[in-house]
Order: structure tokens, then C-alpha cells, then sequence
């Protein structure tokens, strides 16, 4: 073993470099691999690390009123707590403007996990503590940014004037929502009950932090023993982590399918990299043969020098990657208040060198099986006719290193699911593949002597058919990843015209919350005098909760999922200036009219939790009251378009007992929002209004980024497409080169083999951007329909402008090498021996 690898080292370092084309397509691929995996991996210990902090304590019970002092007393006695009232109004600066923020109390024992980190620094209890008369509040460092507020200058909150005392940099249990909605502006719980929002029916949530040694799901299951009468909500930290796991789980197995595309394409460029290295070694490795090198040596040979170039590309992928991953992690670290752990990195890490060096051996096994069935006697005859077969051995080293592979990816993934998905996409797509090359070589068979095409045409049909035709390879390769830039641009460009036309010409410019009934008429004069003003509708907001359904309590049934619905406050309305447009799934609508018994619609994700079936007998609790009705449909949001996400919809009447606020909307050109915004907070405070337009601009830098990150996953996965389309036009280059010497030699003329290269590169290009353009826009379709809810009708040509003038560009730039290469002699048939 020491002499062969001496062996195969110093002949890889003489002979290597003609595999540079294997070691770019490794180094690509698995660096896809390593940044999504360690991108994931920094993402998922950070969270799961921080959980506690994120969530704010072990446990968190959430009510609309406070707790009763028997319950709080059982809290108190089992942990440490920390009382936070939380609501949506709105702030106003002395210059006149306004903001939606979430107004947060803090006391003493705020955070109960980490420190809020304040600038100036100080104490949070000092600097929210009333001080000369006056209520201090600490407010978020992007809000103060977007309203050019300093520590010294003085806002208004209600009617009460506050002195910002500090601004915010990092809070532990800061909302990943913020930057969408509302900022958190923390002011003490003295101030905010001074403001004068707190009233029976505003709508306050109390979340009552509990720090406790006692594992949470236990301590949240005896509340919920001690206490099963209580309306109040109980979730502990590791639920909320499991969701979040969930989630994440499955953007990681999505960023680590992409890697393992651009791998897999990549493998494609190792087997044709490797067999072109090993067809120019076929005379020394009879050679090697003929001086009594077994064959089990001779394979352990070339293997070595696999494997060595395997591994060290690998590792360079590897550190590519994960300097990729960190360097997203320093993105995200903007937006997620957690520390990043680098000690996690080692597993992606290794798995990316794992699958690095396993792609390489089973895409290398076939061309080597091939090269090692040479006779000795090709020393005599010459290469040139040698006839070589993959013997049984190599496949079934081949077979086993695919299914280890594919058995690594399914239980790498986060979500097996994903894994067995691709692992199903990838053998459809290689069917497909293969029925569509053998398709379009018949279709050329039969249209290669219609008169009507040109010579060159027919020529370059005949040569389609050829076994060593490029048509299968640059399907593989540059098909698959024309197919995800193709899905890239649909999807982007389809959020792109939601983002910038359809959202702000169908939503609404401004959305109301928490409107007195007897304050409607003040929102529309006050709006009146925006002169673009098109319309203003206000629905009824109710508050209430489903505890029974065909009769049976939730809370009785024994069911844990069910218990917890039953706590959960639902939002209710009924059709009446209903803005939001919901569309029906299962069931119809009541007729505008309806005078009958009492019906509802309930949404989709809320009823199939519960199992619910149109035609069901429900009971809400609605302030105390019971309110029954027959499940009429159920419903589902139009996603981006939806403000108010509602629960419940009734018919017309039945909530009118428990009316005593509303929502609303307006529509109006964006120039305008702001001054309305800023005349309504001065009109009436207590009503919190946010601008549709603020919300897009944080989902279009989103966007931003999201897109330059498709970019870079597109760019690699074309780039190693590109370097195997490369080993395609390299190891396809003699032998093209020798059929137009052939047919030169009969009296071909240039300008006609040069029409045949041309034609048939032309038909490659098309071929592979229309398979292209019909795979990308089945796949972005369904992404879109299905988790999106957008449609990218009218915009398929932008994949069909992708895909056309990608693969027009590298076919282009492969012609002209071969152009290039073409100085055609006879005298090259006498010295190839041909």
C-alpha cells in the first residue's frame, strides 16, 4: 500500500491537472452542501440554545384580563414571575408623526432570561422609572432610526407625554416579527397605565413569564390542573421551539437539496472528467498490466488517486462552504437576537466531505471499471479500436456507493421527507431524461431526410443519434440547473409583481384596529381630508373562543390539542365591510339576506386542526355569553393580501350583542398614507393604524436579500453545469473533430461542417432551454400555488427569456471551441491510424 500511494501521488502530480474540471465540480457542489448545512446548523443550536430566551421564561400564560390572586399566588410559590401587558398603539413624535408600535410594560423582574442592552447604558428600572414628573420609555433602535428619535427628545403615547431614555440594541425576547409590524417600545407599567388604553374591553394581553427548576411541560400541565376553568393560555418554551424546529427544519432540508443538486450535477462533470483522464492512461495502464499488476492493484491504483483528489477538493469545498454559512449567519445575526455557535460546525462539515468523497466514487466507478477491462495488447493494435466494457464488479461498487449516498442524504436531511421526495424527484427526472433523449432521437431519425431542411440541419440531425452525442449529458446537466434558475426567476419575479402591483393596487393603503363604535364616525371625517381617498370600510372585531363542538366541551374531551383550543382567543366578525376577500374551500356562503339560524365560517387551518366537517354544531363563549351555530364553510386567507387573519365570520346579527369595536381600512394612493396616519393618531391615539406600504418596503429588502442569495445558489449549480457541458465538448472534441476530417477528406467543404457544429448546438440549446422552461415552471407553479397562494400567470416568459438565452450563451461558447479547434487535414486519418 505505501508504494502504491507513493505511486499514485507522484503520477497525479505529473497528470493531474487534466482533472481540473473534477476537482471544480466537487469544490462547487460541496460547497453548496457545507453552507447550507452549516448555515442550518449555526441557525438551529442558536435557537435551540436561546430558546428560553426568545420565549421569555420556561412557561408563559397569557390572558385578556388579570390573573385571579389565587392563581398568580400558585405562580409565584412555583417560580419566578414576571408580568408584562402588552398592546398595538400608536406613537407620535412632536414633529407630528406617527408609528404603530407594541407597547410593552417591564418590571422588576424583566427579562427573566438575558439583559435588554440599552444605549445609553444603564439600568432598565432606572430608566423607565418616572423621574421629575415624567414616565421614561426605552424604544427600539430601528423604530428610533425610522423616526429620527435620540435618547432626550419627547413622545407622545395616548395623551402621555414620555421622555425616550434610551434606545434598544438587543432584547432577548424581541419579536422575529417586529421589523414587519409593530417595534416594541418599553415603558413601566405605572406609565402605561397612565396612558388611559388600558379600558374593560380594550384589547390588552397579560403574559405572566415564569421562570422555574421544574421541567416546563410538567409545570404547565399542573396550571393547567389547578386551574381548568381559567380562559387564559398556557404554552412553554419547548412547544414554541418545536414549532420553530419545524419551520427551520424544513427551510434547512430545502437549502441542502439545492447543495446536493449542484453535487449531483457536478458528478455528472467527475465521470466525464475521470473517463477522459483514464482514456489518455489506457497505454500505461496496459502497460502496467503486461508487467504483472493484478487487477485488484491496478484498481487500488486509480482509486488512490480518486480518492486523494476527492478528498482534497472536498475540503476546499468544505471551507468555501462554511465560510459562506458563516458569513449568512452574520446577516441573520441582524435579525435574530441570538449568539451564533461555531462548535456545531464540525458535523455539516464532515458530512459535506463525506458526500464529496462518495459522489466521486460512484461517478468514477463506471469510467474506472471501463478503463481497467484494457487488454495488453492495445500495445500492439493501438487504443484506438480497443473495445471496453464495465465489468460486473464496477457496477456493483457503483450501485453500493449510490445507495450509501442516498442513504446518508435521507438521514442528514432535517425532514426525511424531503430526502425521500428528492430521491423520488431525482429517478423521475432521470426517466424522463432518458424518454425524452430517446424521443428526440427518433424525431430526428425520422426528420434527418426530409428535403425540405437544409443539409447541414439533416447532418446535425444524424448526428443527435450518434452514441456519443453531448444531446443526454447537457439534458442532465444543464437542464437540471437551467430547470432551478428557471423556477428561481418565476418565483421571483411573481413576489416581485405581488410585492410591487397586485398587493398595493388590491389591499387596502391603511389598516384600523381597535375603532370605538362611536369613534367611526371621527375616522372617516378625519380621512375625508386626504383628497385621494377612494373608500373606507370598518367590520365589527370580537373576541371569543370555541369550547364545544356537536356538544362535546373541548376542555372534557381529553384531548390535549383540544384543551388548548379551547383557550385560544379567536378573532370574530361577520361579512359586513370585510376587507380581506377570504376564499371558500369546503361549504358556500349564506345568502345576504340570511334570517335564519345562526351560521359561521370558520378558517381552514383552525378547523382541520379540530377536525371540523361543514355541518357541525359549534359553541363559542363569547364575554361570557354562549353563542351556537352550524358550521356553514370553511375558508382559507389570500395569504400577502390578508391584515386581519379572522378566525370566525358569522352571520349577519349574531354579534351584534358584543359589538363595542371594529377594524377598518382605506384605500388611498401610498403618498398619502402617512399624513392621514399622522391626523388620525392626533384625532384619536387610541387607534392603531399601519400603512400597507411600510410593510412592503420590509418585505421587498427582504426580497433583496433572499433574491442575491438565489442568485448565488443558481450561479453555482449553472457553473458546475457549465464545467460539465465543458467535459462534454473536451471529450467529445476528437471525435467530432475526426468525423468532419472523414467527411472533409470525401469533399465536405468548411463552411458545411461548420453549418452542421452550428445546427447541432443550435438543437441542444433549444432542446435543453424548452425541457427546461416546462420543468422550472411546473416547479415554481406549484410552490407558489400551494404554499403562496400566487399564481405566476402572464410571467412564464421570463423563464422562457432565462432559459433561452442561458443555455443560447453556453452552447454559443462550446461551438466556438470547437470552431476554433477545427484544422482539418486528411494527413490526420493516416496518423490516427482511423
Amino acid at each position: 500500500m505505501p508504494f502504491l500511494l507513493d505511486l499514485a501521488w507522484r503520477d497525479l502530480r505529473a497528470s493531474g491537472r487534466r482533472l481540473w474540471i473534477f476537482v471544480a465540480c466537487l469544490v462547487l457542489g460541496v460547497s453548496l452542501v457545507a453552507a447550507g448545512g452549516g448555515l442550518y446548523r449555526q441557525v438551529a443550536d442558536a435557537l435551540r440554545h436561546d430558546a428560553r430566551l426568545l420565549f421569555g421564561g420556561d412557561v408563559e400564560v397569557e390572558s385578556p384580563t388579570p390573573l385571579p390572586a389565587d392563581a398568580l399566588a400558585w405562580m409565584q410559590a412555583r417560580g419566578t414571575v414576571s408580568r408584562v401587558i402588552e398592546l398595538r398603539t400608536m406613537l407620535r413624535t412632536e414633529a407630528g408623526r406617527a408609528q404603530l408600535i407594541e407597547l410593552l410594560s417591564a418590571d422588576a423582574a424583566y427579562p427573566l432570561y438575558g439583559t435588554v442592552a440599552l444605549q445609553p447604558a444603564g439600568a432598565l428600572a432606572e430608566t423607565l422609572a418616572q423621574q421629575d414628573g415624567r414616565w421614561g420609555a426605552a424604544i427600539d433602535a430601528s423604530l428610533a432610526t425610522r423616526l429620527g428619535l435620540q435618547p432626550g427628545d419627547r413622545i407622545h403615547i395616548s395623551d402621555l407625554p414620555l421622555t425616550v431614555r434610551a434606545l434598544v440594541v438587543r432584547q432577548p425576547d424581541r419579536s422575529l416579527r417586529a421589523d414587519w409590524g409593530a417595534a416594541p417600545v418599553l415603558v413601566a407599567e405605572g406609565a402605561l397605565m397612565a396612558t388611559g388604553l388600558v379600558q374593560p374591553l380594550s384589547r390588552v394581553e397579560y403574559r405572566y413569564r415564569v421562570r422555574t427548576p421544574d421541567a416546563a411541560p410538567a409545570w404547565r400541565d399542573a396550571f393547567l390542573a389547578a386551574f381548568p376553568a381559567l380562559d387564559a393560555e398556557v404554552r412553554s418554551f419547548d412547544e414554541r421551539s418545536d414549532r420553530m424546529a419545524e419551520v427551520l427544519g424544513q427551510i434547512g432540508s430545502g437549502l441542502l437539496l439545492i447543495g446536493f443538486s449542484a453535487l449531483f450535477i457536478g458528478g455528472l462533470g467527475v465521470f466525464n472528467s475521470v473517463q477522459a483522464y483514464l482514456q489518455g492512461k489506457l497505454t500505461g495502464l496496459a502497460t502496467l498490466r503486461a508487467l504483472g499488476l493484478r487487477d485488484r492493484r491496478l484498481a487500488a491504483f486509480v482509486l488512490l488517486q480518486i480518492g486523494l483528489l476527492a478528498l482534497l477538493a472536498s475540503a476546499v469545498g468544505v471551507a468555501l462552504g462554511l465560510g459562506l454559512a458563516l458569513a449568512g449567519a452574520q446577516l441573520a445575526a441582524d435579525k435574530l437576537p441570538v449568539s451564533f455557535l461555531l462548535a456545531g460546525l464540525w458535523q455539516p462539515a464532515l458530512v459535506a466531505l463525506l458526500f464529496g468523497v462518495l459522489t466521486a466514487l460512484a461517478f468514477s466507478l463506471p469510467a474506472l471499471g471501463r478503463a481497467l477491462s484494457v487488454s495488453p495488447a492495445v500495445l500492439f493494435r493501438g487504443t484506438e479500436g480497443a473495445t471496453l466494457t464495465v465489468p460486473r464488479w464496477a457496477r456493483q461498487a457503483t450501485a453500493g456507493a449510490a445507495v450509501l449516498t442516498l442513504a446518508l442524504l435521507v438521514a442528514t436531511l432535517p425532514d426525511p421527507r424531503f430526502g425521500l421526495a428528492f430521491v423520488a424527484a431525482t429517478a423521475a427526472v432521470l426517466l424522463v431524461l432518458d424518454g425524452a433523449t430517446r424521443g428526440l432521437r427518433r424525431v430526428a431519425a425520422r426528420l434527418q431526410h426530409h428535403r425540405a431542411l437544409p443539409l447541414p440541419l439533416q447532418l446535425a440531425l444524424a448526428g443527435l443519434q450518434q452514441p456519443q452525442s453531448p444531446l443526454r449529458t447537457a439534458l442532465l446537466s444543464l437542464g437540471s440547473a437551467l430547470t432551478l434558475l428557471v423556477a428561481c426567476t418565476l418565483v421571483v419575479v411573481t413576489l416581485l409583481r405581488t410585492v410591487n402591483d397586485t398587493v398595493p393596487a388590491q389591499a387596502p393603503a391603511l389598516v384600523f384596529y381597535d375603532v370605538q363604535t362611536e369613534q367611526i364616525p371621527l375616522l372617516r371625517e378625519t380621512l375625508q381630508a386626504s383628497p385621494g381617498l377612494q373608500d373606507v370600510k370598518t367590520a365589527p372585531l370580537v373576541l371569543g373562543r370555541l369550547v364545544a363542538v356537536n356538544g362535546a366541551a373541548l376542555r372534557e374531551s381529553g384531548d390535549t390539542e383540544r384543551d388548548r383550543e379551547s383557550r385560544d382567543e379567536h378573532k370574530l366578525s361577520d361579512r359586513s365591510g370585510n376587507f380581506d376577500d377570504v376564499v371558500i374551500d369546503r361549504g358556500a356562503w349564506w345568502p345576504a339576506n340570511h334570517r335564519g339560524e345562526p351560521l359561521v365560517a370558520m378558517e381552514d387551518r383552525e378547523a382541520d386542526e379540530l377536525g371540523l366537517q361543514v355541518g357541525d354544531r359549534l359553541r363559542f363563549e363569547i364575554l361570557g355569553q354562549p353563542v351556537e351555530a352550524q358550521l356553514a364553510a370553511i375558508y382559507s386567507q389570500r395569504r400577502m393580501q390578508s391584515r386581519l387573519w379572522l378566525e370566525a365570520i358569522f352571520s349577519d346579527g349574531v354579534l351584534d350583542p358584543f359589538i363595542t369595536r371594529h377594524v377598518g381600512a382605506a384605500w388611498m394612493p401610498a403618498e398619502q398614507t402617512l399624513d392621514a396616519q399622522d391626523r388620525l393618531a392626533a384625532a384619536a391615539p387610541n387607534i392603531a393604524t399601519a400603512r400597507t406600504e411600510s410593510m412592503l418596503r420590509e418585505t421587498r429588502a427582504l426580497m433583496g436579500r433572499a433574491s442575491g442569495g438565489l442568485s448565488v445558489v443558481a450561479g453555482v449549480c449553472l457553473a458546475a453545469s457549465l464545467l460539465v457541458l465543458a467535459s462534454v465538448v473536451a471529450a467529445s472534441r476528437s471525435r467530432q473533430l475526426y468525423d468532419a476530417t472523414v467527411m472533409h477528406a470525401l469533399g465536405a467543404r468548411h463552411s458545411l461542417l461548420r453549418g452542421v457544429l452550428v445546427w447541432e448546438y443550435v438543437l441542444l440549446a433549444s432542446v435543453t432551454a424548452g425541457f427546461a422552461l416546462l420543468a422550472g415552471s411546473a416547479l415554481a407553479t406549484g410552490l407558489l400555488l400551494w404554499r403562496l397562494d400566487m399564481s405566476p400567470a402572464g410571467l412564464y416568459w421570463s423563464g422562457g427569456v432565462t432559459a433561452l438565452a442561458v443555455s443560447g450563451l453556453s452552447m454559443a461558447l462550446g461551438a466556438r471551441y470547437l470552431l476554433s479547434q477545427m484544422r482539418l487535414s486528411p494527413a490526420m486519418l493516416l496518423r490516427s491510424g482511423g
